[in-house]
């Protein structure tokens, strides 16, 4: 396994319940916490409990009652939706919010406890070459290994996508995300009790985001701005607080207060990975963002990720003496998923940043109407997502 990130660590965890041997190669020599917040939706939550990890994820989990959308500068509630119990109990799971780091504590906990795992920090794959039977790896500090298949799980610089797909790049969104973090405690009343909420907050050409996270101690900020002055995809890199707070001036008062609440800020340029013709080649596999990495319009890239992991393990468990059929049975079963996921997040994209104000009109109006319309909790339209059953489909 190359990455020991989300996917990852869900695929060692799920490859392991089925009985393989599996060694993790993460470039991190010490894990820490990288990022910020991260939603878990019902598609996701649904496989995070069979993976065992409920017990390591409950003190940190952040129950979101709701959904809303909003406008960014008056404030107008366009849509929203029920996430509490109404939504667990129609979707058989909760949605929750998570620290990234959280998550990936858990993970690594439960990959350390499992029989044959076993993983190595500071390794970064920087080879990698194929035989019939074996697929073998080299690390930048030298380290060598084989086996008998190669999941590329390390992220949108993989170097494993390389080896399937041959030289290629990351592309830029256009968007540049400018995240922070900030205790609830510090936020006045109104804007306390908005933070329980999953928020949108949209506008023409930005728009700004935020839901709890751990417990509700934290709140997580996102502001995303059309942008082409930005190119670093950094999670570690610091902006200065006064530009993200002159990007959101003409935000309701609400945004600037959380904004202002904010003790550091760091700014990254959105990449994505555009679709490949071919998942795999010969021994070696790409799963979460290695493979479709985009932005986080809908809050599912961490449950994209490990939808891929269990389905990959399942498959493979399926067809223990030939991987190149359980590859091809991978594609095959997520391909159609994964492309609609993508679509969809260009059109959340476009809803949020809404453009000229005749077009915002038009779209809010809608959205307006069909919030009020839905007979499901949920976010509107999403019912194909939350749905997703990967233990079994």
């Amino acid at each position: 396994m190359s990455g020991g990130g989300i996917a990852g660590l869900a695929a060692a965890i799920a490859l392991s319940q089925r009985g393989f041997e599996v060694d993790v190669l993460e470039q991190q020599i010490e894990p820490r916490e990288l990022g910020a917040g991260i939603t878990i939706w019902a598609n996701g939550a649904r496989v995070l409990t069979a993976l065992g990890l409920d017990p390591l994820l409950e003190p940190v989990k952040s129950f979101v009652p709701g959904s809303r959308l909003r406008d960014g500068r008056t404030g107008f509630h366009v849509a929203g939706v029920a996430l509490g119990e109404s939504y667990a109990a129609h979707y058989g799971a909760p949605m929750y919010g998570l620290h990234r780091g959280d998550l990936r504590t858990a993970l690594l906990t439960a990959a350390h406890a499992c029989p044959g795992v076993r993983i190595h920090l500071g390794q970064r794959v920087s080879s990698v070459t194929q035989s019939p039977e074996r697929v073998s790896i080299e690390t930048e500090r030298g380290m060598r290994a084989s086996g008998e298949v190669l999941i590329g799980a390390d992220g949108i610089r993989s170097a494993v996508r390389s080896a399937v797909a041959g030289p290629d790049a990351p592309r830029f969104s256009g968007e540049v995300v400018w995240r922070a973090l900030v205790r609830r405690e510090r936020l006045g009343r109104a804007a306390a009790e908005d933070a329980r909420y999953t928020t949108i907050w949209a506008g023409s050409d930005r728009h700004f985001l935020h839901y709890p996270i751990r417990g509700e101690e934290l709140l997580n900020l996102g502001g995303f701005v059309e942008s082409d002055e930005w190119r670093s995809e950094s999670w570690t890199e610091t902006g200065e607080k006064s530009d993200f707070d002159r990007l959101y001036a003409r935000f309701h008062p609400i945004v600037r207060e959380m904004i202002d609440a904010a003790d550091v800020c760091f700014v990254q340029a959105i990449h994505e990975r555009a679709p490949l013709e071919h998942w795999f080649a010969g021994r070696a596999v790409l799963v979460g963002d290695a493979l479709h990495a985009a932005p986080p319009h809908l809050g599912q890239g961490a449950g994209m990720a490990i939808e891929d992991a269990v389905v990959l393990a399942r498959l493979l468990a399926e067809h223990r003496s030939d991987p190149g059929a359980a590859f091809q049975a991978f594609q095959d079963k997520r391909q159609a998923r994964i492309a609609r996921f993508k679509a969809a997040v260009l059109e959340a994209g476009r809803l949020f940043n809404y453009g000229n104000p005749v077009r915002g009109a038009l779209v809010y109006g809608a959205s307006f109407v069909m919030s009020r319309l839905a007979r499901q909790p949920g976010t509107p339209n999403s019912h194909w997502l939350d749905t997703y059953d990967a233990l079994a489909d």
